[in-house]
């Protein structure tokens, strides 16, 4: 979510906009060659140097010790780190060690701890930079940087590279699924050096910086992945208890259809206009057939949407897969069920699954259809409620090896009835509040 403000911290800072320049600082002298014109991307402050990457520390890749020589890896002790370990951050431990007949054998350098790391190719990991927070070697893949103090700081070059990551990335020759960035390439890049003081206060603006930028994207993560579910089930307690919206003075009490349940069968306390009614009392439920398959008039130029329980998708349904032929529903009695029918699917894989019909349709017998009675309920606040009752319902199913829940129990459970106006209020706001949690998941999506 935070990557294009996480680029543009790092470019002001590899251009000195990020923290001032002191006067009491004294300007970089130039190590090397300086770059012509045409080889730098931008300019500098004043006190700031280009410099080659092959000035400021000792490049070095690594190697793979012979995988069939047990001496170079049984009982081995020495960190071994493969490019795949290296995630744009701190590195502290490895999955691999070697031995130290390897790391003299095979002409491995042990890198200290604060050695700056890129990864030269692999899928996936080429151009990812790192810090060693321990003393390790690494695989030829990688090329480690034994920086000098007395010129760069380590954690700036870390910066700097990170910042560069996409241009050296385009350095790197070879197919897609094997650029090599290669040593070479990585000692000739130009790198802007400001005045050792300026470089600490930069690494320190960026660690504090960076450090903000990580907790607000772990809150945003959690907040668009378990929150957001976690989120929506909380609107959806509040809807159904009579707290998302306000009743108003306005709107008459619910008159009791049905016999009321006793205090034991009450699931909680109501507001003074709501009533718990038999889910039957209020639409006409019914459940739907699956037509011969070998009888060919019931199937052959079909007209009518027939749906089968794996295509409710807690939501809109839009289509159905088959056609049934108007012989069918006349032959079975079928129902046809139509637009705004809410469905729940009572058994099998998707069991307590739900749906609202956009098109007439009849349905296989593992899916209910209510028909609702629009004047004491609203179809979209009878879908939300049966959604928050989701995990009660699907308890209600019976069966070991495949769950039922059955008609009779849809009808038989206790439904929380506001006024229809106050349906209609508590699905708007459930919508609003639900679009809001959509439109942070679509933004995480395309961050």
């Amino acid at each position: 979510m935070f990557k294009p403000l996480r680029d543009k911290i790092l470019e002001l800072a590899i251009k000195g906009k990020l923290v001032p320049q002191l006067d009491s600082e004294s300007a970089v002298e130039q190590i090397g060659p300086a770059p012509a014109k045409d080889e730098v991307p931008f300019v500098l402050p004043e006190k700031w140097k280009w410099v080659q990457a092959k000035c400021i520390g000792s490049w070095k890749s690594g190697a793979t010790p012979r995988r069939d020589n047990a001496e170079f890896w049984e009982n081995g002790t020495v960190p071994w780190l493969k490019t795949g370990e290296v995630s744009n951050g701190l590195v502290l431990a490895t999955e691999e060690f070697v031995t130290e007949k390897a790391v003299k054998q095979a002409r491995l350098r042990l890198n200290p701890k604060g050695s700056v790391l890129i990864a030269m190719y692999g899928t996936g990991t080429v151009g990812n930079i790192g810090v060693l927070g321990i003393p390790c070697t690494t695989n030829q893949a990688c090329c480690a940087c034994i920086t000098d103090s007395n010129v760069v700081i380590n954690w700036f070059l870390f910066y700097v590279l990170l910042a560069f990551r996409a241009f050296l990335i385009g350095k790197a020759s070879g197919t897609t699924n094997l650029q090599n960035l290669s040593k070479d390439k990585i000692e000739k890049i130009w790198i802007p050096l400001p005045p050792l003081e300026e470089q600490r206060r930069i690494v320190a603006k960026l660690d504090d910086i960076m450090g903000n930028l990580e907790r607000m994207d772990q809150a945003y993560t959690e907040l668009s992945g378990p929150m957001a579910k976690h989120f929506k089930n909380l609107v959806l307690q509040q809807a159904i208890s009579g707290q998302l919206v306000p009743q108003l003075d306005s709107e008459p009490v619910v008159e009791q259809i049905g016999p009321a349940p006793t205090k034991e069968e009450e699931p909680f306390a109501l507001p003074k206009k709501w009533k718990w009614v038999r889910l039957g009392l209020l639409g006409s439920w019914k459940s739907g057939q699956t037509p011969k398959r070998t009888e060919q008039s019931y199937w052959v130029r079909g007209s009518i949407n027939w749906l089968k329980t794996g295509e409710l998708n807690d939501g809109v349904i839009t289509f159905s897969e088959e056609k049934i032929s108007q012989k069918a529903v006349e032959d079975l009695n079928i129902r046809v069920n139509p637009v705004d029918s809410v469905l729940i699917a009572m058994y099998g894989a998707t069991v307590g699954k739900l749906g609202i019909l956009s098109k007439p349709c009849a349905t296989n017998q593992a899916c209910c259809a209510c028909i609702v009675d629009t004047k004491l309920l609203a179809n979209w606040f009878l879908f939300y409620v049966l959604l928050a009752f989701r995990a009660e319902l699907i308890g209600m199913a019976a069966g070991s090896a495949q769950s039922n829940l059955s008609k009779e129990k849809i009808e038989s459970f206790w439904f929380p009835l506001p006024p229809i106006e106050e349906q209609r209020r508590i699905v708007a706001r459930i919508e609003e509040l639900f679009g809001d949690v959509d439109k942070l998941l679509e933004w995480q999506q395309f961050a």
